[in-house]
């Protein structure tokens, strides 16, 4: 049986709204007796130009701090799709390795049936659209990635 406490989570974006982003956030959003915190807010500051090096540390420490509290990193193969979304979500399963996340897989939206198109490292686990799925998902990695406490 499921737990029916907050769970966090990262999905992974570039910083746009991407369609498979928000269709995950309806899906999270609409779990029956779960809630979610979502540490992924993706934003915008047109001040702020990630290939300068103080605008791409800043962005870089922004998804850092993003991942870091999130309990699993819930990885779109749609927006891993966009070529120019790549190096960003590269970087979030970086982070998500380096701080001992699960990554977690789902199809893209507009080819769920198309090639399993992963980072490098791979991803921990696959799921489809369904927020019970992805959330047993979570419960059943973190529970592996916890430490006994007996």
């Amino acid at each position: 049986m499921g737990s029916t406490r907050p769970v966090d989570l990262f999905l992974t974006h570039a910083w746009r709204n991407h369609a498979d982003w928000l269709e995950m956030v309806r899906l999270l959003d609409s779990a029956p007796g779960r809630k979610w915190r979502n540490f992924s807010l993706p934003w915008y500051d047109p001040a702020l130009d990630p290939n300068t090096e103080l605008g791409g540390r800043t962005v870089r420490d922004g998804l850092e701090r993003q991942v870091i509290p999130a309990t699993a990193v819930i990885f779109l193969r749609g927006v891993y799709a966009v070529p120019s979304s790549r190096k960003w979500l590269d970087l979030e399963v970086d982070y998500a390795r380096r701080h001992g996340k699960p990554v977690i897989a789902v199809p893209s939206l507009r080819d769920p049936g198309g090639p399993a198109d992963d980072p490098p490292g791979s991803v921990d686990a696959n799921c489809r659209w369904d927020a019970a799925d992805i959330l047993a998902t979570v419960d059943r990695l973190a529970a592996m990635a916890a430490p006994d406490r007996r």
